[in-house]
């Protein structure tokens, strides 16, 4: 039976592991959660907050082969995570801020295996659900900038062309688009933070989503050095901002709408879920390409 103690306004949550979810405080640590970003922002203050789930596991395992986004040529990796010095991934991660682990018990033991002397102190959730009902938006409109993969951010900006989907999200456009590789981040790391590091020089956001797959292992403690900002991650928030999100299978994005352009070329995007995008279950509104 689905659990509806997790609800969080806004949002609705068709994951499969909706009906395990375990966060003592959910609601009370959600609410803190929000003013905990308002502060920082408010202050012009630095801080990251780093998400961990399977794919973060899998990842530091070097498991490249049982189908996931660490296979050998899908996204993270074209080497395959079992060649990768994990050096700077896993010395990476413990020099964040915030250390946002999914609520279910699989999630907290996969942590607590690698991290046994870290404790993690939020749910992924909340930063998925700030996406999912907006809050991010219209809280910090004029401030707020995007870290991935490059063709997602291309993506956003057409979508942002159109003053419907400007109207949905509440917000006109986003301050700064700091790209990345869309495939193979990890293979060359150093080079890949070269990367980031030359466009955060110039960057105005005060707080930037980042979706960046396993690269944020490495490089989202760097990113406050580069630009003194607030950076947490939301993970396929990005996806959900171009309009190609897996509403179903992401957790509280069944409510979502993916905004598509009509005549654009989505095979150059790299869709993680592309069987499910275009089922009759995702809320897919059409815009017509402008000429």
């Amino acid at each position: 039976m689905y659990n509806n103690r997790y609800d969080i306004e806004g949002c609705v949550n068709t994951d499969q592991n909706a009906n395990r979810l375990y966060c003592h405080g959910f609601h009370e640590g959600y609410d803190q959660f929000k003013e905990i970003l308002k502060q920082y922002v408010d202050d012009n203050e630095s801080c990251t907050f780093y998400k961990w789930s399977d794919g973060e596991w899998l990842f530091l395992q070097g498991i490249s082969n049982i189908g996931g986004v660490t296979n050998v040529g899908m996204r993270d990796t074209n080497i395959g995570a079992d060649k990768i010095d994990m050096t700077p991934f896993r010395d990476g991660i413990i020099k964040n801020d915030y250390y946002m682990v999914e609520s279910y018990q699989e999630a907290h033991q996969m942590w607590q295996k690698i991290f046994p002397s870290k404790s993690y102190n939020a749910a992924a959730e909340w930063a998925y659900a700030l996406v999912a009902n907006r809050w991010f938006f219209k809280t910090f409109k004029g401030q707020i900038g995007l870290v991935g993969a490059k063709e997602k951010l291309e993506l956003i900006q057409e979508l942002l062309e159109y003053k419907e989907y400007r109207e949905y999200l509440g917000i006109d456009k986003f301050e700064d688009y700091i790209y990345l590789p869309q495939k193979y981040a990890c293979d060359d790391i150093e080079a890949t933070a070269e990367m980031v590091k030359g466009q955060l020089k110039n960057a105005k956001s005060k707080i930037f989503l980042e979706g960046i797959g396993q690269a944020k292992m490495a490089l989202l403690h760097r990113m406050k050095e580069y630009h003194p900002a607030v950076y947490i991650t939301v993970g396929s928030g990005i996806d959900a901002i171009a309009g190609i999100q897996d509403t179903i299978g992401r957790p509280y994005f069944a409510d979502w709408k993916n905004y598509r352009i009509k005549g654009y070329d989505y095979e150059k995007t790299d869709i993680w879920a592309r069987p499910k995008v275009e089922s009759a279950t995702d809320r897919i509104v059409w815009l017509e390409k402008k000429i």
